[in-house]
Formats: C-alpha cells, sequence, structure tokens
C-alpha cells in the first residue's frame, strides 16, 4: 500500500457504500484489496504527511500507525450486539497521548465513512477499569478554571465554527445532546464530548493530497481541548497559551 497521501477518492466513499449493502464476510474477502487501496492506504498515508506537525503539537503523540491505536478496526465486536453486521461503516485515523492507551484521554482524529469525512476531538469516559481523564482531568479543571473553559470555548468551538456535542447516560439510554452543555452540573455528568467539522464527499480539496494541510490546521487548533481535558503537567496552562497563539 502506498504511503504518500493522495487523498481520498469516490472510491473510498464507494467501498462504504457498498460495504452497507453487503455486510458480510464473503464480500469483504472479495472486496479487501479494495479496502487496502482505498481506505487503509491513504488513512496511512495521512498519519505518515502529518507525522512531523504531530510531534511538534505533542512528542508524546503515539504515531506508530498500529491497528487499535492510531487506526480503528472494520471487524465489529458482535458479541454482546444485536445487530450482528460484522463490519463498521466507518474508518477512523486516531491521535492520542502514548502514555496512555487510546481511550484514556482526550484524542484528535479522522473518519471516513460513505457520505462524509469528519475532522476532530472527542474525549469519553471510562465504562470499567481505572477512571479515565474525563472523570481524573476534565470535571475538575471545569470547575476549578471556568474561565479557561469558556476562552476556549469562544476562541476555538464558537470562534472556529466547529460543530460540537455531547453524550450522557440517562435513564440506561446513551443520550446525544446537540450543541455545548448550558449548565455546570451538564459538564460534570457528561460521559463524551465531540467538536468536529463535517466534509461533504464534493467539500473543495477534501479529495486531494492538500487535504492533508487543512487537517495539520483543525489538529492544531483543537488542541488546546486535548490539553485542558488531558494533559497531567504543572506547564498545562502554558500549554494552552503556546496552543492559542
Amino acid at each position: 500500500m502506498a504511503t504518500t497521501f493522495q487523498g481520498f477518492t469516490a472510491d473510498s466513499f464507494l467501498f462504504f457504500e457498498e460495504l452497507a449493502r453487503n455486510n458480510q464476510k464473503a464480500w469483504f474477502d472479495a472486496n479487501r484489496a479494495r479496502y487496502d487501496e482505498h481506505v487503509v492506504g491513504p488513512f496511512r498515508g495521512l498519519l505518515e504527511t502529518l507525522t512531523p506537525a504531530l510531534l511538534e503539537l505533542n512528542p508524546h503523540f503515539e504515531v506508530g500507525g498500529k491497528t487499535n491505536g492510531n487506526f480503528s478496526r472494520i471487524n465489529r465486536d458482535i458479541r454482546f450486539s444485536k445487530d450482528k453486521s460484522p463490519y463498521k461503516s466507518n474508518y477512523y485515523l486516531y491521535v492520542y497521548d502514548g502514555r496512555h492507551d487510546r481511550g484514556h484521554a482526550g484524542r484528535l482524529y479522522v473518519g471516513l465513512s460513505a457520505d462524509c469525512r469528519t475532522v476532530g476531538f472527542s474525549i469519553y469516559g471510562s465504562w470499567r477499569g481505572p477512571k479515565a481523564a474525563l472523570e481524573t482531568v476534565f470535571r475538575k479543571r471545569v470547575a476549578a478554571h471556568p474561565e479557561i473553559l469558556e476562552t476556549l470555548l469562544a476562541r476555538v468551538v464558537r470562534g472556529q465554527r466547529y460543530e460540537t456535542y455531547w453524550h450522557r447516560e440517562e435513564k440506561g439510554e446513551w443520550t446525544q445532546h446537540a450543541g455545548l452543555p448550558r449548565r455546570g452540573e451538564d459538564w460534570q455528568t457528561l460521559h463524551a464530548w465531540v467538536v468536529r467539522k463535517v466534509f461533504l464527499p464534493t467539500a473543495r480539496g477534501v479529495g486531494t493530497a492538500a487535504f492533508a494541510g487543512l487537517v495539520e490546521r483543525i489538529f492544531a487548533e483543537l488542541y488546546p481541548l486535548v490539553v485542558f481535558t488531558s494533559l497531567v503537567t504543572p506547564k498545562w496552562k502554558a500549554e494552552i497559551k503556546k496552543a492559542l497563539k
């Protein structure tokens, strides 16, 4: 597979369109070469292209390119799911601090599905085991430094016109809320927060090598959210000031 990023193509979207109609092992095995060429290959090229800029943002960012690390798995875990479709309808590149596992803290990502590409930031709480950064870092900083959070919301989320939403488990259901939390208690009880931009297949530049530059700019804009929600260091405030310049 090529590792030089040349952009995603119509075939990248077409693969997921057809997978949605043929979500079975026999079809996937017959089309694995397409998956490698039009999905996995471009994503690996994108990570390679972004790596110098990512390590400049944070030298601890994981850039090794492993599946279940930087890259999502295409296979679904169907053991406890009512939906027994064997394959996912999307694919993701994740950038996260390699001193912890991928799910521990805030992360940057690029996603591809049949109808769009997404570039953004996300953080999720822990479901089992040790508490994640959302519980141990983010909630405490929201309570102790609301003025810094408001600066980030004003300059990054609202200022750059990012779409945002959050999740919370309510009455046993995983519930999504559009926009930003409106009350302090919502920030303390949410279980996930996502900030992103969505690009349709026809959006200018997203089907070319120039898309890597767009992703690099978005990651730089969203990196202060990673710092605020997750970075454990006495210099985290200085890191945010530096990133906002």
